[in-house]
């Protein structure tokens, strides 16, 4: 069998220290690899996202970018883009400080920020939306005071809980949630420490992922709800994995700002057929 090379990147994004944040792998392309062949990729990297972008010459984005899971194509993804833009800029010698990227989520940037990256993501609108019992029984089976769908991801769900501690210490019954739940569930409850507005997670077992670390499109759904419940357009997520992040929000009418920070982990090579 031909093979060749291509480079890889493993970034902790979200995240100032190693070993936190959420692990994305990057992929840089000179052009698209055969889908299957991407999907088998990110399967074997076994991260919660794996981003590809190659270069666009004309009109108006810098690449295209695509992110998939263990298992699935996915729309939008944060912090696998808040990680190819860390490479981009500190990898790849891009001069600009602002990168513009094509997806399936429409134009997406990427600005550089004194030590962090600014990304400008749309806002995921949230409608009301009962969640079933058996869901609520799967998280846990304390009765969240509100419950969303995702507009956009009719799949997604979103519980609201009055009490911070509710969400840090809830361990879900995965195996059940996964067919419960086509696609994912997020969970959100007022901050508890100075400088949060908000904690979340985000359990996403249908794809592949028990539990994502930190997420930017989570963010894009709930920075909106706090920061209208709040009165304000700055909101502070912090993300209560295992692992953990802090994610800095700034609603601006249809568009979420999320900053943060991103570590290299790992620089390699990965052999794929030809």
């Amino acid at each position: 069998m031909t093979t060749r090379n291509l480079p890889i990147y493993q970034i902790d994004a979200f995240s100032d220290v190693l070993f936190a944040g959420n692990p994305a792998a990057v992929v840089p392309l000179s052009t698209w690899l055969p889908d299957d062949v991407l999907q088998k990729i990110a399967m074997e990297n076994n991260l919660s996202e794996t981003a590809f972008f190659v270069p666009i010459t004309a009109g108006n984005a810098d690449f295209h970018i695509r992110w998939f899971t263990p298992t699935v194509e996915v729309p939008l993804c944060g912090h696998a883009t808040l990680a190819s833009a860390y490479v981009i800029f500190n990898q790849l010698g891009f001069e600009g400080d602002i990168v513009r990227l094509q997806s399936k989520s429409g134009i997406l940037t990427a600005r550089r920020y004194l030590d962090a990256i600014v990304l400008d993501f749309p806002k995921q609108p949230i409608v009301p939306e009962t969640l079933a019992d058996d869901v609520i029984a799967a998280l846990g089976g304390d009765t969240p005071v509100e419950t969303f769908g995702v507009a956009s991801r009719d799949t997604d769900l979103v519980a609201v809980y009055d009490d911070a501690a509710i969400v840090r210490s809830m361990t879900p019954d995965m195996s059940l949630l996964a067919k419960l739940a086509d696609r994912g569930v997020i969970v959100t409850a007022p901050g508890d420490k100075t400088g949060l507005d908000m904690i979340s997670r985000y359990f996403v077992p249908a794809i592949g992922i028990n539990e994502d670390p930190v997420t930017g499109y989570m963010h894009c759904v709930i920075a909106p709800y706090w920061a209208d419940k709040l009165g304000q357009d700055d909101v502070v997520g912090y993300q209560a994995s295992a692992r953990g992040g802090v994610v800095a929000c700034k609603v601006i009418g249809d568009r979420v700002h999320l900053t943060g920070e991103a570590v290299l982990y790992l620089k390699g090579e990965i052999t794929v057929p030809a």
